[in-house]
């Protein structure tokens, strides 16, 4: 039996890269996140527009000053009765100035409805900001204990592959002494590579939820070994409380209830085309003219106030008033229907979580008592081995039984961690988890 192959494998996958000494807690994971991620800063600049464009201007009026200069320089004859003129290179000069006050006082109350609208815009930007701040958070949780999961399953990889070298080694000085046959030690062979393989796609695993995490931070992607900590199950929550959490706080909801209001005040501007609008008119003009070249007036001079109203009463436009009043009804009534259908998904949503999380809770218990009495069982097979009342095979049943118990608790644990995250998504909480240790 060759033996320098297995060892030699053994060595090459002992080496590592070395892990930083440094900790980043989730806490910190989650507020690097959010502090570098770009998709949060184009949606900070989009509530920024909206928090520019919701002003009073609805209300109040133009002011424009106007100047303007305009030289002619012409030649002219004139011929009459009394005799011909004639005038070479006469220059004509008129200037103006003036400022205009345009107000409009009222509108059918559109002024009301647009203003109130900018509001409901810049409400909606803000909840579509933290909306996508919370699936930050979700994702960068997720993905931390992403990173501890398969942390969890390299170790128990490590600890299975140290079992199979420690038979392997028993197994070849059996077989030269001839206690055990060489098929038993050409098996240890075999489980020996396959635990060795299992370890190096384990720490491919590792490796690949590091990047994610660090893409996720907009971080290095080289970044490693920062990661230590647990994954810890939670507790049963009450789906009443959670779904009065839904309706009060998920921003996906809020932002379906702006968007039925913006509806509503656009059918509101819509009925305001079938009102009179009322115009202020006020300013002040100064017009000077010089005509030299006029038989007549050379000169001519005026300015002074003026001030006005008008009035605007819409008879017929062709029936364009009337389709855009439908149009906005419908888009209102529509609008009531999505967030009808938000509503019930998001409750929907929350009660197939729940139902998965009180579950994957009750996994978990079942997974641990699963693993520590593989783990003990183990143990116990172990002593046989060494004593020789355990064959190698009939060992490596209960190695394997050892790795799917613990390999099925690891998975148990995060999936009701996901579980959890995905309630505090729904229920509009996400960002207690800030408040992480």
């Amino acid at each position: 039996m060759k033996t320098t192959s297995p060892i030699f494998l053994l060595l090459l996958i002992a080496i590592i890269p070395p892990a930083r000494a440094r900790h980043l807690p989730l806490a910190r994971c989650i507020e690097q996140a959010i502090e570098s991620n770009l998709a949060i800063k184009i949606e900070r600049n989009t509530a920024a527009i909206a928090r520019a464009n919701d002003n009073p201007s609805p209300f109040l009026p133009t002011l424009v000053a106007t100047a303007r200069q305009n030289n002619t320089t012409n030649n002219t004859r004139v011929e009459t009765t009394a005799g011909t003129t004639t005038t070479t290179g006469a220059t004509t000069g008129t200037y103006s100035l003036g400022v205009a006050l345009d107000w409009r006082i009222f509108d059918g109350l559109d002024m009301f409805a647009t203003r109130e609208r900018l509001g409901e815009l810049r409400a909606i930007g803000e909840l579509a900001l933290q909306q996508q701040i919370e699936t930050l958070v979700v994702e960068v949780c997720s993905l931390y204990y992403n990173v501890i999961l398969q942390q969890y399953r390299l170790s128990a990889a490590r600890h299975a592959l140290e079992l199979s070298r420690e038979r392997y080694r028993d197994a070849q000085f059996r077989h030269e002494i001839g206690k055990i046959s060489g098929l038993e030690a050409s098996q240890a062979i075999v489980d020996l590579h396959a635990d060795s393989s299992a370890r190096v796609r384990q720490a491919e695993q590792l490796e690949s939820a590091y990047i994610s995490l660090n893409k996720a931070m907009n971080t290095s992607l080289d970044d490693r070994g920062y990661v230590n900590d647990t994954i810890v199950a939670g507790v049963s929550l009450s789906p009443d409380e959670l779904a009065r959490a839904t309706l009060a706080n998920n921003k996906l909801l809020a932002i379906a209830h702006r968007e039925h209001r913006v509806s509503t005040l656009d059918y509101k501007k819509a009925i305001a085309a079938f009102f009179p609008t009322i115009d202020f008119t006020s300013g002040y003009n100064y017009n000077y003219s010089r005509t030299p070249s006029s038989p007549t007036t050379t000169l001519n001079r005026s300015n002074g106030p003026y001030w006005g109203f008008a009035l605007s009463l819409p008879l017929f436009n062709r029936l364009q008033s009337r389709a855009r009043e439908r149009a906005a009804r419908l888009e209102e009534e529509n609008r009531s229907y999505s967030y009808q259908q938000v509503e019930r998904e998001l409750l929907a949503d929350l009660a197939l979580v729940h139902n998965a999380y009180e579950s994957n809770l009750l996994g978990v218990n079942f997974e641990n008592d699963a693993a520590t009495i593989a783990e003990h069982n183990l143990d116990e097979a172990m002593n046989m081995f060494k004593l020789g009342t355990l064959s190698g095979i009939d060992f490596r049943q209960f190695q394997q039984t050892y790795i799917d118990a613990t390999d099925r608790k690891f998975a148990a644990m995060y999936q009701a961690k996901i579980s959890e995250l995905s309630l505090r998504l729904i229920s509009g909480s996400a960002m207690n988890l800030l408040d992480v240790p």
